[in-house]
């Protein structure tokens, strides 16, 4: 459930975020602060990078924070502070750990989250005719007032949570140089045993079944590959579906094609995905292969113990092996 994370007590979130980045880029300790500012839209923000002092006023908090910032830190800009949420700190756990980021160099600003709004769920909240929306504000009490051509509506913000942020478990980053806000902004951690309850009942389902669900969502790709340009942990300099010698993925927009690409790219984050759905964000096509990518993250803390991105000192789980290892599954 929500806490106390709406207007109120994002505005103070916003205001410590400005203190913390104005004293870091005035000092010289960062180059760039990475945050959130307004969009220019409704229900949407924007990354922002600031590097004087001045310009903090644009950083804000709130429920539509939904960019997984982490993904711009591979790329060379010096030093920097980022604002995490509870899962891009644990995507930032995994670069630092993978060795794309550097912990020096980064300061980590953490922001205990409410969660983030999932606008295809609000879209469906508001029903047929009230597409073109004008403006969007929270309220006091856990509410999104929507207002458009002709209508005004209001939608608790618990019910149009993205189903990444009603299954966390880690809400509060597990790691932090500053903590913008306290604890009690967060919401509730889901508990450990109902984080996967949605994978569970998908598992329930026939495999005839349950192999249609995911060729109805991967026939909708149009390879535009922006979950793969979303995700902070698909960082390879050449993509295998990019490479033209040898040709692993046809562009003739095969099902068996498009297949290669989203199985190819769930197993190469097996063990590191951290269910921060910036994927299933990015997709214009909207499609949600997050039960699959949540299945292989239960196997590999089943079979393994391991949970991405929450401890610094970790081994990427396919790195290394242990002689106990179970390999009844792949034998």
């Amino acid at each position: 459930m929500l806490t106390r994370g709406s207007s109120g007590r994002t505005a103070e979130v916003a205001g410590r975020l400005r203190e913390i980045a104005a004293d870091l880029l005035a000092t010289g300790e960062i180059d760039v602060f990475i945050g959130y500012e307004e969009g220019t839209l409704p229900l949407r923000t924007s990354p922002a990078f600031l590097t004087r002092p001045d310009d903090v006023s644009r950083l804000v908090w709130n429920h539509m924070c939904e960019n997984n910032l982490a993904v711009y830190l591979p790329e060379p800009k010096g030093r920097v502070g980022v604002v995490v949420k509870g899962c891009d700190a644990r995507a930032l756990v995994n670069l630092i750990i993978e060795r794309q980021v550097r912990r020096d160099d980064v300061k980590i600003v953490g922001v205990p989250c409410g969660g983030v709004v999932d606008r295809r769920k609000l879209a469906a909240a508001l029903g047929e005719g009230h597409e073109t929306i004008r403006s969007a504000a929270e309220t006091a009490d856990g509410v999104v007032v929507v207002a458009g051509d002709g209508f005004e509506k209001a939608v608790p913000i618990e019910d149009v949570l993205s189903a990444s942020c009603v299954a966390c478990t880690h809400p509060v980053p597990v790691v932090h140089d500053f903590l913008a806000g306290d604890d009690e902004a967060a919401r509730r951690a889901c508990p450990k045993e109902q984080a996967y309850s949605d994978v569970d009942a998908f598992a329930s389902r026939g495999p005839e079944e349950r192999f249609a669900y995911f060729a109805r969502e991967i026939e909708r790709c149009i390879e535009c590959y922006a979950c793969r340009q979303a995700c902070p942990l698909c960082y390879c300099p050449e993509c295998f579906v990019d490479r033209q010698s040898p040709k692993w993925v046809g562009r003739w927009r095969d099902l068996s094609d498009k297949m290669v690409f989203h199985l190819g790219r769930v197993l190469h984050t097996a063990g590191r995905c951290v269910d921060c759905g910036a994927c299933r964000r990015a997709c214009p096509a909207g499609i949600d292969l997050r039960l699959l990518a949540k299945r292989i993250e239960k196997d590999v803390l089943e079979f393994f113990g391991h949970e991405p991105g929450v401890d610094l000192t970790a081994v990427p789980v396919f790195a290394t092996y242990k002689r106990e290892d179970p390999g009844d599954f792949i034998l």
